[in-house]
């Protein structure tokens, strides 16, 4: 996927200013988004409606979507499966805004992102969205609480707030003694808790993983599910995560498999609230 997270190029300078086991920890925020088992399960989150997308290149046509249709409820926990280009990614880039559909409707908590500028869309995912990269896609001359900052910058956010909720943030992956780090200097693992702090600082409504634990090894993996995990327990953040780890999916509530542009089949794993027993 490769787009950067914010929508912006500003510094976190720009106004003057671990361990190694990821163990679920409470996460540290000044505000809750009010989501709880009670009042988020059957509420639409992500609503896809007969999604197509069709690549030209000259005259010939290539169809990565062919008429998707699927609704993921907010605080699900969701992977999507399939085999290189059955059209995951590209349907993970039209869930997160990344891209429009070329027929067909898109709705994020209500909103049609087909009727929208791409303002408008930059700033829906900044404010609902939050990603993550299976190659981290963090910023090398950043220390790892600048780069947790970034999406705070575009919602021009003070400095001093954005810090502070950058750091708590880190400190909730484990990594408190390591932000000023710069990412060379962490390890894969390490990179990729940087990338979950900087997908949730926003407190996103949603959070879009592509292959997120594909650098990873498997004791890291574990690890890192635990975490989000417990996120989504606990926050009621919704995820949905395209993977081809089995390890990922079956942590997951429900798995989506897609097979040449088309949804193949549906498994539900698990209840919703599950993780909370």
């Amino acid at each position: 996927m490769g787009r950067p997270l914010a929508d912006n190029n500003e510094s976190p300078h720009s106004d003057g200013e671990g361990d190694s086991n990821l163990q679920p920890a409470p996460i540290m925020y000044s505000e809750s988004r009010g989501d709880t088992k009670m009042n988020r399960v059957g509420v639409v989150s992500v609503e896809a409606d007969q999604v197509t997308k069709v690549y030209s290149v000259g005259h010939v046509n290539y169809p990565a979507l062919r008429g998707v249709s699927l609704k993921i409820e907010r605080g699900e926990l969701t992977s999507i499966i399939g085999p290189s280009g059955s059209g995951k990614s590209t349907l993970l880039n039209i869930i997160g805004a990344l891209d429009r559909p070329t027929s067909g409707h898109v709705r994020i908590d209500g909103v049609d992102i087909r009727k929208l500028s791409d303002n408008q869309l930059a700033k829906i995912r900044n404010r609902k969205i939050g990603f993550i990269y299976q190659s981290f896609n963090l910023i090398n001359r950043l220390t790892a609480v600048e780069n947790v900052e970034m999406p705070l910058i575009a919602r021009k956010i003070p400095r001093n707030l954005r810090r502070d909720g950058a750091t708590k943030l880190l400190s909730a992956v484990g990594l408190a003694q390591k932000a000023h780090k710069r990412p060379t200097e962490l390890s894969g693992g390490e990179q990729q808790r940087v990338a979950v702090a900087r997908a949730l600082v926003t407190k996103p409504a949603i959070v879009i993983a592509d292959e997120p634990t594909g650098n990873l090894d498997s004791k890291t993996t574990r690890e890192l599910l635990n975490y989000i995990t417990e996120v989504n327990r606990t926050m009621g953040t919704t995820f949905v995560i395209v993977t081809h780890n089995p390890e990922v999916s079956e942590r997951t509530h429900r798995v989506i498999s897609i097979r040449d542009g088309m949804i193949e089949k549906e498994q539900r794993l698990q209840r919703i609230d599950s993780f909370a027993k």
